[in-house]
């Protein structure tokens, strides 16, 4: 096979001989993070920005109620400077609700089939109807893209980062999901085996020291994980949490030393909380804590008894972490139970959280799991 160079002359590239499995086309995988977010989500934005002005989209932004795991970004996004795939991806889940009324038809319909399938690429299984669902997505894009061209926002797209969406399905059919080569993770080890080490050195004949500090980080790593597969193995009855910690999924929970409200009667936390319900589900809860033996196996009588308690400590908040490398390491939300009557606090917030109730939920749904508005913070987990 002859190409061209820039000179006019011709050359054989080394690969041309190379058999039909060594294609070096087929060597250029999709990349989440810098061809959808970094690419074809901030060129979106941008588009959209230049049809409603960045002032108003900011003021939608602004507008929105915080909610928990969305970031609320209270000074809009126009004045952001080097935006990190991590701020990309929380714009991307906020961007759709800030389209109308200037935005409609066309180009919401153009927008959403972008996000859906930015949202679908990175499923970390697919089969042939999420495929399908991906091709879709891109075929919406393609009959309503046009809406940019009639605004004067573009004159074309020709643009390489939207050409290699119509690679993904195929990349994702011979290499499998994203996750497997998405170069967000090799980012994110690049702070621990680079920055970190640099930091723990004495900045003088740094790279032996950096090497030593790996090694010895892994090999602690190594023993805890051989320490955590031994105490799984003398488990005979592993709870539902010590499950999902197996499967490699690892949330930590916090909360503030001080509680929010010290020693607060039942019957206000009743009221100001809005749950009826809360002292049923606190006396269910206390009797799980008893011994087997003591327990009311009769929900009527575990309602109908006594309860010990008065008061309680209530905090509003609590923090859940979770380790993902795909998003940069340590992840951290807070969840909310203001009430309205909360000092320092304007307007009450609830938030509502989704909850594991098996391990059958599906990855494209909610199947297997439950959600319930999340009372208290203090005993959300327990009382879920």
């Amino acid at each position: 096979m002859d190409t061209f160079n820039i000179h006019g002359s011709t050359f054989d590239p080394f690969w041309s001989k190379f058999p039909s499995l060594c294609d070096i086309h087929r060597s250029i995988t999709p990349d989440v993070l810098h061809q959808l977010y970094q690419g074809v989500l901030k060129h979106l934005v941008s588009w959209v920005q230049e049809v409603m002005t960045p002032a108003e989209l900011d003021r939608k932004i602004r507008c929105l109620p915080p909610t928990f795991g969305v970031r609320h970004f209270k000074n809009g996004i126009s004045a952001l400077k080097q935006i990190s795939g991590r701020e990309r991806k929380e714009i991307g889940k906020i961007l759709l609700a800030c389209l109308a009324p200037e935005i409609t038809g066309e180009g919401a319909k153009a927008c959403r089939a972008i996000l859906d399938f930015i949202y679908m690429a990175q499923y970390e299984s697919h089969d042939d109807q999420t495929l399908k669902y991906m091709e879709d997505a891109l075929k919406q894009w393609h009959e309503n893209r046009d809406y940019f061209m009639q605004k004067e926002v573009r004159d074309d797209f020709n643009i390489p980062k939207f050409h290699s969406l119509i690679h993904y399905v195929e990349a994702i059919k011979r290499f499998g999901a994203t996750d497997n080569y998405n170069t967000e993770l090799f980012e994110r080890l690049h702070i621990d085996f680079t920055k970190l080490g640099w930091q723990a050195s004495n900045k003088r004949d740094h790279f032996p020291q950096m090497v030593k500090w790996i090694s010895r980080r892994e090999k602690v790593a190594m023993f805890d994980y051989s320490l955590t597969e031994m105490s799984w193995a003398t488990e005979s009855d592993a709870d539902s949490l010590g499950s999902s910690e197996k499967s490699g999924n690892t949330f930590t929970y916090t909360i503030a030393k001080h509680p929010t409200e010290s020693n607060k009667p039942l019957e206000m936390i009743l009221d100001t909380h809005f749950i009826p319900q809360f002292l049923n589900r606190l006396k269910e809860f206390l009797n799980a804590l008893l011994p087997p033996k003591q327990r009311q196996g009769n929900h009527a009588l575990i309602r109908n008894s006594p309860i010990p308690i008065l008061a309680l400590d209530v905090w509003h908040s609590f923090k859940i972490q979770s380790e993902s490398p795909g998003d940069g390491g340590m992840i951290q939300e807070i969840v909310r139970a203001i009430p309205n009557k909360s000092k320092g606090s304007e307007t009450r917030r609830f938030d509502t959280v989704v909850v594991m109730a098996t391990n059958d939920a599906e990855s494209i749904s909610l199947e297997g799991e439950s959600h319930c508005q999340l009372e208290n913070s203090t005993m959300h987990q327990k009382l879920c």
